[in-house]
């Protein structure tokens, strides 16, 4: 998913409209969100910024930023890794125009690059799969969840481990073999809810997002969007005061990244300050 530090952003000027408004009235600038897509489709940066200016409207100035490297679907391990580098060189990129968001939206359900991102600024980073899945959690009974991509699968269960919300999640399935048929998919995922007993079908995906609504009109069970739960967690991670960073380890070289990453990570305290790596 991508992100445009380089290239011209959806948001017109780089000022959301929202934030326009609220300068022409004279009033205090808004809190800003930045919305990062780890693949290189700017349809699909442009599909989840809709999706969050539909939920926040003014409250937040949004701006964007779609990989500029990489998968333009990521569907595989290698597209992982990579789309990890370029979710860190897209905030880098951003940071270093002089962006400084109140929280950085990871916009793809499988979050990569989330533990890297989180550890090298201090911004709040709220997942697509992270925040779904704690959602789902939180609720009583237990859930199944569903997307696109075999991949997808098991770095969903890898998650679903590592949160502690393993015993929670019912089930993980793909639906790469239906149709884009909201119908058939919510058959599909209810039938497997009954066979499981679960309370109800967690989705994630950003290509999925069009059919979301219509899915869960279609559907006898209830259907939590991972993407808007995500939404909300960013929001009131933005204005929430940030606790304290995690330690850093010991400052060490670092080579052949983007001069923007090699600021980030010095920055942080993960590498040796620019100055002294020549």
């Amino acid at each position: 998913m991508t992100t445009s530090a380089t290239r011209p952003s959806n948001i017109a000027n780089g000022i959301a409209p929202g934030r326009q408004r609220w300068l022409k009235r004279g009033m205090p600038s808004p809190r800003s969100l930045l919305i990062v897509n780890p693949n290189t489709s700017t349809p699909i940066t442009e599909t989840i910024a809709a999706l969050v200016r539909a939920q926040l409207g003014d409250r937040f100035a949004l701006r964007t930023a779609t990989a500029e490297f990489g998968f333009r679907y990521i569907a595989s391990r290698a597209g992982i890794a990579v789309a990890g580098h370029a979710v860190l060189d897209a905030v880098a990129k951003a940071l270093a125009h002089g962006e400084r968001p109140d929280a950085i939206l990871l916009a793809c359900f499988g979050d990569p690059g989330f533990d890297a991102l989180s550890e090298a600024c201090d911004i709040p980073v709220v997942g697509f799969a992270e925040a779904g899945l704690r959602a789902a959690a939180a609720l009583p009974g237990s859930f199944i969840a569903a997307t696109r991509g075999d991949v997808w699968r098991e770095v969903i269960l890898e998650l679903a481990q590592k949160l502690g919300v393993a015993d929670n999640l019912a089930s993980m399935e793909t639906i790469d073999h239906l149709a884009d048929d909201p119908i058939a998919i919510a058959d599909f995922l209810g039938a497997r809810a009954r066979e499981v007993g679960a309370s109800r079908v967690l989705m994630g995906g950003s290509g999925l997002i069009p059919m979301l609504d219509a899915i869960a009109a279609a559907s006898t069970f209830p259907v939590l969007d991972a993407h808007r739960a995500a939404i909300d967690k960013a929001a009131h991670a933005a204005e929430t005061p940030a606790g304290p960073r995690r330690p850093a380890p010991a400052r060490v070289r670092v080579e052949g990244v983007s001069s923007a990453l090699e600021q980030l990570f010095a920055g942080s305290g993960l590498a040796l300050p620019v100055a002294t790596q020549g």
